[in-house]
């Protein structure tokens, strides 16, 4: 549920990044399975001033943005596009551009500007295989170890990795890439 995270009580050797961030999850909205692209979209936007740390009030915001902003990929079924998360956010005045680097996934998050990115993961079984998925997150610090991201909580460095290069990210042009305001 939405409240604000941080990667650990105390500060950790080598973090660079925010020392806490308010975040929106799946479970604050309507489309539970399919929404996380609302819940990166609504954390970044918080972070940026333009929504406020909802606390209660945060089921009713991500479900106003689910209204407008809903769901786009097949019907909805296959969650939130690329074009959607970038519209939620120009909707609310935050133009965001493409970053294509690890590189400049770690120097935006050193400047404490947090990165949405979006990550393959294991999706439903069928049969004998895990169909692929995605999942859309906001990474707003990292370690030596790991990366730390809303909706998640931390990942190693390389499941991260594998995930950004997965195949979701690459059907929907975020592979190796992230976004930050402009």
């Amino acid at each position: 549920m939405a409240g604000t995270v941080s990667p650990a009580e105390t500060p950790l050797p080598g973090y660079a990044g925010l020392g806490s961030i308010f975040q929106y999850t799946n479970g604050d909205g309507r489309w539970v399975p399919f929404n996380c692209g609302q819940a990166a979209a609504c954390t970044f936007l918080t972070h940026m001033g333009v929504l406020e740390p909802a606390g209660e009030r945060a089921g009713h915001i991500m479900r106003l943005i689910e209204a407008e902003h809903p769901p786009d990929n097949v019907g909805g079924y296959f969650g939130t596009s690329r074009r959607r998360v970038e519209r939620i956010c120009r909707s609310h005045g935050v133009e965001l551009r493409e970053i294509q680097t690890e590189e400049e996934l770690k120097q935006n998050l050193s400047e404490q500007r947090p990165v949405i990115v979006m990550l393959g993961v294991a999706g439903p079984r069928f049969w004998k295989w895990t169909m692929p998925a995605g999942h859309w997150m906001v990474a707003y610090g990292f370690d030596k170890d790991n990366i730390y991201l809303t909706n998640w909580g931390y990942m190693s460095w390389e499941g991260f990795r594998q995930g950004w290069g997965a195949l979701v990210p690459r059907l929907i042009g975020m592979s190796h890439r992230g976004l930050v305001a402009q």
